[in-house]
């Protein structure tokens, strides 16, 4: 019998029994009479699997290195959000170090007080101080020229001292104005950077997506983690509280799985005893590798169970009762039945064959006996 596609007949009780009676023949020519008799039928698929969490998860690594503290251990809760591990980061931290410094130094020259602005200011002042010298001056100079009392060589000079006095106080303020906006560019660049490195080295901190459990520590203090490999896995994290059965079923019995079909389910470490559940959940995906595909049960399970432990199930996806004769006494839908002396051909509709039994599921003789072939 293929150990993934299981059938049982199991006697109903003797009261229950249907008394038709069949003839099988004997070797001396004569007819020998069986019970048509009520059977339960049951139809299983066979999987295996394990005990899981409900919303399990499992922490991989957001970056490269070697852990420098894990903070919990096996059996401890945890919340949303909380740090369980962190992975070395020295260099980040030396360069948030000389990011801050920088950006102190920028900060500070940037204050109205600061030696490097006040420097700057008082330079714009001497300008302004000389270009009002400057204006004054050639107010005079040109009252003198239209009155003829100068040359036009001096007022021209007058002129051109105004005229470069003004130029050198605009750039005076145009640099300050620049220097401001270039403090401000490198500023705002820094504090750009800043972020990035925190964003960084908040990626060194390993923390938890939900509350839950830890089922589950991969790794110890001092190990080297990749972030690359698909399998470096830190922490597995869920709630043991809410357990599901989790069973790889050979792709072609999936069209007979159904979700709330009962579960019959066994394992090793407890011998005897066998569980019951309920399918919830038939994932929409074939494991192209294994050609199966993963179907999720609720179970009750015991609160000391380990999650992950191997199981052994039956889905069963048939059972009810149903009329099982001999096949001896069925051929090409038709058995023979005895009436008033006579055999009488009698169409029946077959239905699951299973051993040597046959089900009839329409047609079945009444009160009449039946002959086999």
């Amino acid at each position: 019998m293929n150990r993934r596609y299981i059938f049982i007949l199991v006697s109903i009780a003797a009261a229950a029994l249907l008394a038709y009676l069949f003839f099988i023949p004997k070797g001396d020519g004569t007819n020998e009479t069986a019970k048509v008799e009520k059977k339960r039928y049951v139809k299983s698929v066979y999987a295996s699997g394990y005990v899981d969490s409900v919303n399990k998860v499992q922490i991989k690594p957001e970056v490269s290195g070697y852990i420098d503290r894990i903070n919990v251990k096996e059996g401890d809760r945890v919340q949303k959000g909380e740090v369980i591990a962190t992975i070395k980061n020295d260099k980040l931290k030396e360069q948030l170090r000389e990011i801050s410094a920088k950006r102190g130094l920028i900060e500070n020259r940037m204050k109205e007080d600061s030696p490097f602005l006040k420097a700057l200011k008082d330079e714009i002042a001497i300008w302004k101080m000389n270009t009002e010298i400057e204006e004054r001056n050639f107010e005079r100079r040109e009252s003198l020229f239209q009155k003829g009392i100068i040359s036009k060589e001096d007022f021209d000079k007058a002129k051109q001292g105004l005229e470069v006095t003004e130029k050198t106080y605009a750039k005076s303020l145009e640099g300050l104005n620049d220097q401001l906006a270039s403090l401000k560019s490198e500023l705002e660049s820094l504090t750009a950077s800043e972020q990035a490195v925190v964003r960084e080295m908040e990626k060194h901190e390993i923390k938890s997506p939900v509350d839950g459990e830890v089922l589950r520590k991969f790794a110890e203090e001092g190990d080297y983690v990749n972030s690359v490999l698909k399998d470096d896995i830190l922490f597995s994290i869920g709630n043991p509280g809410t357990l599901e059965t989790v069973l790889s079923v050979d792709e072609e019995f999936i069209p007979l799985i159904k979700p709330g079909e009962k579960v019959l389910i066994t394992t090793d470490a407890y011998p005897g005893k066998v569980f019951e559940g309920k399918i919830r959940v038939i994932e929409r995906e074939t494991d192209r590798v294994s050609r199966t595909v993963k179907v999720k049960a609720d179970t009750d399970y015991p609160p000391d169970i380990p999650v992950g432990i191997t199981v052994e199930a039956n889905i069963v996806v048939t059972d009810r009762e149903g009329l099982f004769i001999s096949k001896e006494a069925y051929k090409d839908g038709y058995i023979e039945v005895v009436r008033d002396g006579k055999k009488v051909r009698v169409p029946v509709e077959p239905g699951a064959e299973e051993d040597s039994y046959i089900e009839i599921k329409d047609g079945a003789p009444g009160s009449e006996e039946t002959l086999t072939r």
